[in-house]
């Protein structure tokens, strides 16, 4: 393995020398693009991908290590693309009219393995990663300069729920999740060493926009998800916090941290707990309903038309398990389906992002899917063994995030999840493909 990582650092001077190293100077100039106009500006941003695709390709042709050129992450896309082919026929063949979407939803999830190119450019790099994660997010918090008025704040905190223009509530309460999660592992991380001014005060201010922006979206599976990464980070910074010894775990670290998750859950329950009762008590209402059996009972709204549309995924799956329908054919399956029209007409897909592709290529395409994941996850462990454990933390805990959202809604087939799985992903794929360059340096 150590000698993998030194060819990787030669691999990597090869990069930055001659003409080469325009290419790799113009490739990191197309990803900047790309990361931080996601939401800024859709046609800016595709204008980088389209540019950064070029200089991977070109890279990619001109790579000298054979190890890395055919490495073995990139049959899985070759698997997956066999795949595709394969299931297009047979979606073109029987649901004619929605052949030309078929390849425009099947160019969209073979986008996903955009994070090998990601990781081809980071090299395993921490600081080049920390720089992604930075501007990937950068771009969310400009955008919504954009996007969001202290009018539509005050609005929100009267109860109004809002989505600050972007897709809908459901995708932005992902967007300040997300901003939470990288806002709490950067403030573990201070407080584990010597609390620096600015990061510590960017932290808090990450949080809190965060928190505000997960209470005024009002999305009960975002707050449930939000709940459940805390678990695992607070188990998790605990352990990290034990095996450091009794110089690391200080009252006052203990204090600060205590203090500051009493104090916002506080304030949040207080603050908001007229308008989280009523969302929270509609839930239970129909989870009482499923649970009674009676889900024709059902409404056509939050989360009993998820378990409606949930129960029909799961009979069309059964009538091709392994190799699914297609990308697509959610539209035309839906129109199929026992629905009634204002459903077929307001909705487009099954609100979890698991059955869609189970839905659209079977046990076979989530299987490869989940074996790049098994890949992207390997890499962010790494980082736990090299001295990186925040780092780590933050990657993993916006994982579980990622993971519990996405079981109450698409977003892979829309570009909340596409970003995240390029971005995000190719993080953690850097490190698996090229092992974690300075990682020894400095703790994290």
């Amino acid at each position: 393995m150590q000698s993998r990582f030194r060819e990787a650092r030669g691999s990597l001077q090869n990069h930055t020398d001659g003409w080469r190293g325009k290419v790799y100077a113009l490739g990191w100039f197309a990803i900047s693009i790309y990361a931080f106009f996601w939401l800024i500006d859709l046609d800016i941003s595709r204008a980088g991908e389209s540019l950064f695709i070029l200089c991977f390709a070109i890279a990619w042709w001109s790579e000298t290590e054979s190890w890395l050129k055919w490495h073995r992450i990139f049959l899985l896309l070759l698997a997956f693309v066999v795949l595709q082919i394969g299931v297009y026929f047979f979606a073109a063949e029987r649901f004619p009219d929605f052949a030309d979407d078929q390849i425009k939803s099947s160019r969209h999830v073979a986008k996903l393995f955009l994070c090998i190119a990601v990781a081809w450019w980071l090299r395993g790099s921490v600081n080049a990663a920390k720089y992604l994660i930075a501007i990937f997010f950068a771009g969310f918090l400009v955008s919504l300069l954009f996007t969001a008025s202290l009018e539509d704040w005050v609005r929100g905190f009267q109860g109004r729920r809002l989505d600050f223009g972007y897709k809908n509530a459901q995708h932005t309460a992902v967007y300040f999740g997300l901003a939470f999660i990288v806002g709490l592992s950067l403030f573990l991380r201070e407080i584990s060493h010597r609390m620096s001014l600015v990061p510590t005060v960017v932290s808090i201010a990450a949080m809190s926009l965060g928190g505000a922006g997960i209470l005024v979206t009002q999305t009960r599976s975002v707050w449930l998800a939000i709940a459940i990464t805390l678990i695992v980070v607070t188990l998790a910074w605990s352990g990290y916090a034990l095996a450091r010894g009794s110089a690391f775990v200080t009252p006052r670290r203990l204090l600060v941290v205590v203090f500051g998750v009493v104090v916002m859950a506080g304030l949040a329950v207080t603050t908001y707990k007229p308008f989280i009762e009523p969302r929270m008590d509609k839930g239970l209402e129909t989870l009482a309903v499923v649970m009674d059996g009676e889900k024709n009972d059902l409404s056509y709204a939050g989360l009993g038309v998820r378990i409606r549309s949930w129960d029909y995924a799961l009979d069309r799956i059964e009538e091709r398990p392994l190799t699914g329908w297609g990308p697509q054919s959610r539209k035309p399956l839906i129109d199929e389906g026992p629905f009634p029209d204002r459903f077929k007409k307001r909705f487009g897909h099954f609100h979890n992002s698991y059955l869609e592709l189970t839905l659209a290529y079977g046990a076979v395409g989530v299987l490869l899917l989940g074996l790049l994941i098994f890949c992207i996850m390997k890499g962010v462990f790494r980082l736990a063994h090299r001295g990186h454990f925040h780092l780590f933390l933050g990657l993993s805990a916006s994982w579980v995030f990622f993971a519990f959202v996405n079981l109450f809604e698409s977003y892979l087939i829309f570009r909340t999840g596409m970003y995240f799985f390029i971005f995000i992903g190719g993080v953690g794929m850097s490190f698996y493909i090229f092992g974690v360059r300075n990682g020894e340096r400095h703790p994290a």
